[in-house]
C-alpha cells in the first residue's frame, strides 16, 4: 500500500515551532481525552507528522507513536521529542510491547489497517486498567454518504480498507472488554469532514475557484440541516474498567 501514501496528506515541517503553529488549530482533538485523563502514558497509532502527538506532549502526556513513514518517525524522534517507532504492522508492534498506556488514540488510522479488529484487541490489552481508547473513523452511515454515495470524499479508495458503523464499532469494543464513554457523529472533526466532502463535490462540478467555494459552502449548509448531526466522522471514547 505504500505507493498510495507517497507525499502524505501534508508536508512535514522542519521545526517544532512550525508544527505547533499547525497543531494549534487542532487542539480541539485533545478535548475528549482531557475529559477523562490529564496526564499519563499516551500511545498514538498512525500520527503521520504528529499534530495530535505534539499537542498531547505539550498537554503533559508521555507520548509514544507508531508510524510507518520513516521521515515522520525521524521528525517525531529528533524534532518533536516523541518516542516514535517505525512500523507498517501496528499489530506486531503492539504484540512486542510490554508497556501499559493510560490513553491510546487512533485518529482516522483504523480504516487504513488490514487487520483493524486485531489492532483493537491488542490496544485493549495494552491499556492500563482505567485507561481510555479513542477511535475516530469515517462515518459510513452519514447523511453525506447517503447522498454522495461513491463520490463521498472519505471513501478514499484504495487507502481506506474497512469501515465501521457506530453499532459495529461498539460491539467490537465491548467484545474486547471495553465500555463506551461517549460516541458521536456530530463533533467538530465530523463537521469538518462533512464540509470537506461537500467542498470536494463542488470542486468536481464547478472549475471556477470562488464559485466552487460558495457552492461547497451552500451544499454543506443544506446537508448540515438535513443530517440531524449525523456527519462524516464517527468518534468513540471507550474505557478499560478498573
Amino acid at each position: 500500500m505504500s505507493p498510495f501514501y507517497k507525499g502524505g496528506h501534508q508536508l512535514i515541517p522542519t521545526t517544532l515551532s512550525q508544527l505547533r503553529k499547525i497543531a494549534k488549530s487542532e487542539e480541539y482533538r485533545m478535548e475528549p481525552i482531557l475529559k477523562y485523563k490529564k496526564s499519563g502514558r499516551l500511545l498514538e497509532i498512525g500520527p503521520w507528522m504528529g499534530i495530535f502527538s505534539c499537542n498531547a506532549k505539550d498537554a503533559g502526556f508521555e507520548v509514544t507513536a507508531i508510524e510507518m513513514n520513516a521521515q515522520c518517525v525521524d521528525f517525531l524522534n529528533r524534532v518533536v521529542g516523541v518516542r516514535a517507532i517505525q512500523s507498517c504492522d501496528p499489530a506486531a508492534t503492539l504484540t512486542a510491547m510490554d508497556e501499559r498506556f493510560n490513553v491510546i488514540a487512533l485518529w482516522h488510522s483504523l480504516e487504513h489497517l488490514p487487520n483493524p479488529w486485531v489492532v483493537l484487541q491488542l490496544a485493549a490489552e495494552r491499556l492500563a486498567p482505567g485507561g481510555i481508547l479513542l477511535i475516530a473513523v469515517p462515518n459510513i452511515e452519514s447523511y453525506d454518504v447517503s447522498v454522495l454515495k461513491s463520490a463521498w470524499a472519505h471513501l478514499d479508495v484504495p487507502r481506506h480498507l474497512f469501515f465501521y458503523t457506530a453499532r459495529s464499532l461498539e460491539k467490537l469494543c465491548s467484545a474486547n472488554g471495553l465500555e463506551t464513554l461517549e460516541l458521536t457523529t456530530s463533533d467538530r472533526l465530523s463537521r469538518i469532514l462533512s464540509r470537506n466532502a461537500w467542498c470536494q463535490q463542488a470542486a468536481s462540478i464547478v472549475p471556477i475557484k470562488y464559485v466552487r467555494r460558495l457552492l461547497g459552502f451552500l451544499l454543506y449548509q443544506i446537508a448540515k440541516q438535513k443530517s440531524g448531526g449525523n456527519g462524516s466522522g464517527l468518534t468513540a471514547v471507550v474505557i478499560k474498567p478498573e
